[in-house]
């Protein structure tokens, strides 16, 4: 197939080739692979435009970008990941930019976004949005204008605030498709709202720059594109033959590993900014300077190196290949000691002998001064002795091996089981001080070894485990572990494991005998006050507390003594097995949470479908994993003492996106949205559902939509509420942008009053089903669909 095809047919036009319908589900062919989309260009969010706090009413921002790869299409995604209501853009453009400089497009070349095939989107909190494919020459090593009308005040506005690039804002008006630069009258040195640009490509796929301000290019000439990655970039191009990578640029000047600054920690924004980059193969780091030379300072070596040790696990994980950079002089800096040099060099022996990389680029080396090298070389040296000069960046880039950018495989892992965090715990605000938890969790699938994922995604702290232990449970109902079972988990060879605010770390892998359809104990031991405590409020499957010490390792349960209907801390377990082909992941709100079930039977419908794939002929290669939350929406969050969580788009990096195998989503959100808002619109609901499948084909995914079930008879049920539900499954059944359609509402409603959920399926509140309305929505389902 030709890229032109390819990108009609990702643009949704009648190339696909559809099969006939498959009752309750009907299938299509999937689009094109991801591996056709790169990365050409991004920013990380690193915080809000300061005293802005109702935005850019009725005003155009026009980023100018410079690429790196070159394609046939682009598409673009916009943020509103730091903002704190949602931002209404009502038009999107995208253009050669005439000169490096300038506002001005070169004539003919403005072209019109879409999203969903609307002109105009809105971004609830928290999210980002990607923009359908368009037809586009993108030329490698060029400049584009992308520009934004936002009509409305719409809070803070999300921005990458060091861009050494001049962008621009107009008067007032839509001035997003002027080709002259006219209307554009301020200049602004930052990049509001656009996180990336993809190019429809044949190059192999995207190097992400993941670091601090020399990754972000302080000091470098502005409008030049000089800093160390556009160098990279460079390099590529001038290799023989078509470009073979794009090169993506994550770095957030002032960044640390271990805590926030005005911007995210390296380890929280880890699934964001590098994880669920478009077409990314690799990574290089460079991070912990800032940890070393800012305030508060480390003079500990070890947790510098514990956090570059979770990215590199987290990246391998992935399938990524890792290089290492080492850290650069500062000697000379307002913040140099000789004690702190001492932590810099140990840090650096580390990055280049501890094997956990796998390239070194050695940073350091290339630029350090030969008669004393603690300092930068005077010919690189920007003047403020940390920062490179364009020289200094250029030199950087030449430490790079382009030899070692290329993936290798993550291996045969999947997780087995998955829960999306909600909230923070009610009452805990100084954490779970010198208690150990013990959560019950039920896999779907078995391995010959595991690895836990601990979360600390809402904490306001960080969070110390001191102990992490995984063990078998003797029953499903009780804290007791099958003897001889207890593993001691580790992170890095270390027992114990720091998680920063926001972040999740992913542990070693641990031999053990897993179970499919079996039941883990992942129990975390707290030993001192943390902050609050990150949860998932309802499990419907009791977990135990031992309210005084640490029991991690007590393989009879007498000490866990205080139970719990939440998980805390744990987020996933993942399983290895050559026999696995991957994981499906079920994403959607009470429903698929699982509300109304049988406490501690495992009666949620993605546990029966797992049943269900367990029980064809043959090893189990599926595994499936829940990311339902109850109360959760597609556009509104519910954070704090909410049970709702963060917004579908706020978590679908962390909640769908980033999950080990994850090859198939079945989704099935909307009925909150439907049942809380006082006027629902269907055209916003529909547009949402189109765009969350947007971002997980992005990513690879096969995308399987549920229809919204029954609500009649719900308290807040409305003849309008019902009139919107009929019209999204309408909308659900007919479309063409999902893979594949289980008609949930058709299998569970009432024939006689298809509007109230069948009696035999009721769990008596008239939205959530029985037991047995689990069992039919698992069994709707086509297990063709899956694979």
């Amino acid at each position: 197939m030709s890229y032109v095809q390819k990108l009609l047919l990702t643009a949704g036009t009648a190339l696909a080739l559809v099969f006939g319908p498959i009752s309750p589900v009907s299938a299509a062919e999937p689009s094109p692979t991801p591996e056709d989309w790169v990365g050409t260009w991004s920013a990380a969010a690193t915080g809000t435009v300061p005293n802005l706090p109702t935005g850019y009413a009725d005003r155009t921002i026009r980023d100018v970008v410079h690429t790196s790869v070159g394609g046939s299409g682009v598409r673009v995604t916009l943020t509103n990941v730091l903002g704190t209501a949602a931002v209404r853009m009502d038009a999107v453009t995208v253009a050669l930019a005439a000169a490096a400089d300038t506002p001005g497009a070169v004539a003919g070349s403005m072209r019109t976004l879409t999203f969903g095939g609307a002109s105009s989107v809105t971004i609830p909190a928290g999210g980002e949005v990607l923009s359908d494919p368009l037809p586009f020459a993108v030329p490698e090593d060029g400049n584009l204008l992308v520009s934004v009308y936002t009509p409305v005040a719409s809070g803070p506005v999300t921005y990458h605030q060091v861009a050494n690039q001049t962008s621009y804002l107009s008067v007032a008006g839509d001035h997003a498709a002027d080709e002259s630069g006219a209307a554009f009258t301020s200049a602004i040195t930052f990049w509001p709202y656009l996180a990336g640009v993809d190019v429809l490509s044949e190059a192999e796929g995207s190097v992400v720059a993941f670091g601090d301000s020399i990754t972000d290019g302080n000091a470098s000439t502005r409008n030049a594109n000089h800093r160390w990655p556009d160098y990279l970039a460079d390099r590529l191009i001038a290799e023989d033959g078509p470009t073979r990578l794009g090169v993506l640029n994550a770095g957030i000047s002032s960044n640390r590993l271990l805590s926030n600054t005005w911007n995210p920690n390296a380890v929280s924004r880890l699934d964001r900014d590098v994880l669920t980059a478009t077409g990314v193969r690799s990574l290089i780091v460079l991070l912990g300077i800032n940890d070393i030379g800012g305030q508060p300072q480390h003079h500990e070596p070890s947790e510098i190196i514990a956090a570059l040790r979770q990215i590199a696990v987290q990246a391998q994980a992935r399938g990524l290949r890792i290089t290492g950079g080492t850290l650069t002089p500062f000697g000379g800096s307002s913040n140099y000691t000789e004690e702190l040099e001492g932590v810099r060099q140990a840090v650096n022996d580390f990055i280049r002998t501890s094997g956990v990389f796998d390239a070194v680029a050695d940073f350091d080396a290339a630029l350090r001064d030969p008669a004393t090298p603690t300092r930068l070389r005077a010919e690189f040296d920007s003047g403020d002795h940390l920062h490179p000069k364009d020289a200094g960046y250029q030199a950087m880039a030449a430490a790079v091996d382009l030899g070692k950018l290329t993936g290798h495989p993550a291996g045969r892992w999947a997780s087995t089981w998955q829960t999306a965090m909600a909230r923070t715990t009610p009452g805990a605000d100084l954490g779970l001080p010198n208690q150990s938890i013990r959560n019950v969790v039920h896999t779907s699938v078995g391995g010959d070894a595991a690895r836990v994922r601990l979360s600390n995604a809402l904490g306001t702290a960080p969070v110390l485990m001191g102990r992490v232990t995984v063990a078998i449970a003797a029953r499903s109902d009780g804290p007791d572990a099958v003897a001889g079972t207890m593993r001691e988990v580790t992170f890095g060879g270390s027992p114990s494991v720091t998680i920063p605010i926001g972040g999740e770390v992913l542990s070693d892998p641990v031999t053990l005998s897993v179970p499919a359809d079996g039941d883990l104990l992942v129990t975390v031991y707290t030993p001192a006050e943390s902050g609050l405590v990150t949860e998932h409020p309802r499990a419907y499957q009791t977990s135990f507390i031992a309210p005084d010490g640490d029991h991690a390792a007590d393989e009879p349960g007498a000490a866990f003594s205080k139970p719990t209907t939440a998980w805390y801390y744990v987020t996933g377990v993942d399983v290895q097995s050559n026999l696995l082909h991957g994981t499906v992941v079920t994403f959607g709100d009470s429903i698929t949470d699982g509300d109304r079930s049988t406490l501690n039977l495992n009666q949620r419908w993605p546990d029966l479908l797992a049943d269900r794939l367990a029980a064809e002929p043959g090893p189990t290669k599926l595994g499936v994993v829940n990311s339902g939350l109850s109360g959760n929406r597609i556009l509104d969050s519910s954070v704090g003492t909410g049970i709702g969580g963060p917004n579908a788009y706020a978590r679908l990096s962390r909640d769908m996106l980033t999950t080990s195998g994850a090859r198939t989503v079945i989704l099935l959100e909307g009925v909150n949205d439907i049942l809380n808002l006082a006027h629902p619109d269907p055209e916003t609901l529909k547009l949402a559902l189109k765009q969350l499948a947007a971002q997980a084909h992005a990513q690879g995914l096969t995308v399987v939509v549920g229809t919204i079930t029954p609500i009649k008879g719900w308290r807040s049920y409305t003849e309008e509420r019902e009139t919107v539900r009929q019209a999204v499954n309408a909308f659900i059944r007919t479309s063409a942008d999902f893979d594949a359609v289980v008609d949930f509402d058709a299998v569970v409603r009432d024939p006689a009053d298809p509007q109230q959920i069948n009696p035999a399926y009721d769990s008596g509140d008239h939205l959530h089903p029985s037991d047995a309305g689990y069992r039919a929505m698992a069994e709707a389902i086509d297990l063709r669909t899956l694979r």
